[in-house]
């Protein structure tokens, strides 16, 4: 089974999704009749990031039919060398044509690599002396090897570097690193050594999507920084400080965790990467994904145009539908806060032709939700409400600031009978959002119409860049209800005004406002919300813990659900939709 992520957090609000490989099983430790003279065959198997496994003649193709080993036999710390840097081939149709070869991956007879140091590359067969062989495996793939640099693997030290590769992201994404497999005495012996390769290289995309009532969105303009607007249509996420996009240099392959008293960890035999930018142009502060695309159209009764999408599922994604709308990335294991800054315009609905132009709308990814592993692809989905954080009056082109309030403020009406007809009323409300960020584990975008989580999943939030929470303290959680046929809609506006204009009725927990139309918009108290200083394991995009302040529920029933997240006087909302 693969592993399927999903994560959402607002500027609304992005969402991740991706997949990872799977495990390898170890089998039980049971007796078994030693056979002497059995060799050591290989299979290859490379896991792809299209959540389906390639195998036979469709791997072999994807990995340049060739892949480097190096197998050491010992006790798991004492490692002596018994493939130094084999090149194993594949040949379509040889499979069985000889007693290393059972599956179409030959090594004996094949030309020796400039790494190895042996003669010739020779039979090998399993020795029931040792306790354990481990295997270590890359393979260029269809990658130019002139344009890449290989290091010899080094037994002695694969916890901490155990290969290097150097070269540019577009060569670099055509090569491909496996997990460690680790043969234990005798269960696993005279077994087919299988190899699983990842692809070096991370895939990447994003969209956006809209939700503000009476008006559709359009011409989004993205920014390449905090003050700077790009003039080609593409769209782009941007950091700042150090963490950046690398785009040359050299990766280090190294297996922290290994051993057989690792075995049940989920990082047991992972390959890990950490990446040394070259000193010149090894990095890059923004990455172009490509313009938007799949847009739709009108609402109701506005102008026909390229709308964005109106709910996750409708998305609009940027880049080329051929590629599934990814771009391919150098993975970054210690991850990077994505930053995304827009200008666009809003169209109302009502077919009067009204727009509105909002600047320097922005959210942020925070760094533990963009931790880019080789072999994973990875969605980013941005929403766009009414609770924006950007400005309709323009943007300080010095500062990159609003000029004036950010947010949209809703037109209200009172109406006040005097003799001097002199009555007037202002009505201001002051929302102005951080970024929130809302994961769960085991989501699938498309499979969840019209929600964004499912019942039964564990859904953990993080404000920011992981700003210290504390459920009860300055975070909470509500279910909603707004009946049909009500004057208003479901948005974090009017949650804000049931929570300080509504009836509380403190036994039942309840906010209630009814509107004009005689319909109840309910805010319910929860208590299903905790927090903590951590993701653990099992729950994170990565299966490694993640060291964070989050809050986090587990959804008993589908409903709207609503954080709150207070400073002061001030709170801002994240509608979560469950089904």
């Amino acid at each position: 089974m693969k592993k399927m992520m999903i994560l959402a957090a607002g500027f609304a609000g992005i969402v991740f999704a991706g997949c990872t490989n799977e495990e390898l099983t170890e089998t039980a430790v049971t007796p078994v009749v030693e056979k002497a003279g059995t060799p050591i065959e290989f299979g290859g198997l490379k896991a792809a990031v299209t959540r389906a496994d390639a195998t036979g003649e469709s791997a072999a193709t994807l990995l340049g039919n060739n892949f480097v080993v190096e197998g050491f036999k010992g006790d798991g710390t004492t490692r002596t060398v018994v493939f130094d840097h084999y090149n194993v081939n594949y040949v379509d149709g040889s499979a069985n044509s000889t007693l290393s070869n059972t599956n179409g991956w030959e090594y004996v007879g094949q030309a020796k690599h400039a790494n190895s140091s042996v003669a010739a590359q020779t039979i090998k067969y399993w020795d029931y002396a040792q306790n354990q062989y481990d295997f270590v495996a890359y393979s260029l793939g269809t990658a130019d090897a002139s344009q890449l640099t290989v290091s010899a693997i080094d037994p002695a030290t694969i916890e901490t570097k155990a290969y290097t590769i150097k070269g540019a992201a577009a060569d670099l994404a055509g090569a491909y690193i496996a997990d460690m497999v680790t043969a234990y005495n005798p269960a696993d012996y005279q077994q087919t050594v299988t190899l699983k390769f990842r692809s070096l290289s991370a895939k990447v995309r994003i969209a956006l999507y809209e939700t503000v009532p009476g008006y559709s969105v359009k011409d989004v303009v993205f920014y390449t920084d905090t003050k700077t607007t790009a003039t080609d249509g593409n769209a782009r996420l941007f950091t700042t400080g150090d963490n950046v996009f690398n785009s040359k240099g050299t990766y280090t392959v190294y297996y922290p965790t290994t051993g057989s008293a690792n075995k049940t960890k989920t990082d047991y035999n992972r390959a890990h990467l950490s990446f040394e930018a070259d000193t010149e142009g090894g990095t890059e502060a923004v990455k172009s994904f490509g313009a938007l695309d799949n847009f739709t159209g009108k609402e109701t009764a506005e102008t026909p145009d390229n709308y964005l999408g109106r709910n996750v599922n409708e998305a609009t994604y940027a880049g080329a539908v051929a590629e599934n709308y990814y771009t391919t990335v150098i993975p970054n294991e210690d991850g990077a806060e994505l930053k995304l800054k827009v200008n666009y315009t809003l169209v109302s609905t009502d077919g009067g032709g009204e727009e509105i132009n909002v600047y320097g709308a922005s959210a942020k990814v925070p760094a533990v939700y963009a931790q880019w592993t080789s072999g994973y692809a990875y969605t980013y989905i941005f929403k766009i409400s009414n609770n924006t954080n950007g400005s309709t009056n323009g943007i300080d082109p010095e500062t990159g600031e609003p000029l004036g309030p950010a947010g949209l403020y809703p037109i209200t009406f009172d109406a006040v009978v005097t003799e001097t007809e002199d009555g007037a009323q202002e009505t201001i409300t002051t929302v102005t959002e951080p970024s929130i960020t809302t994961y769960t584990k085991g989501k699938v975008v498309t499979s969840n119409e019209n929600g964004e989580y499912e019942v039964g999943n564990n859904i953990y939030v993080v404000v920011d860049n992981g700003t210290t929470i504390n459920a009860g303290g300055n975070v909470f959680l509500y279910t909603v209800t707004l009946e049909a046929g009500a004057a208003q809609e479901l948005t974090e506006q009017a949650i804000d005004n049931a929570l300080k204009n509504g009836t509380f009725d403190a036994t039942a927990g309840t906010h209630t406002v009814t509107d004009a139309n005689g319909k109840e918009l309910v805010v319910t108290e929860s208590t299903r919300l905790d927090s903590g200083t951590y993701i653990p394991a099992a729950d994170s995009p990565t299966g490694n813990q993640i060291d964070v302040s989050t809050a986090w529920f587990t959804p008993n029933v589908a409903a709207t659900y609503v954080f709150r997240y207070n400073v002061g006087a001030n709170n801002y909302y994240k509608i979560i939709i469950v089904k």
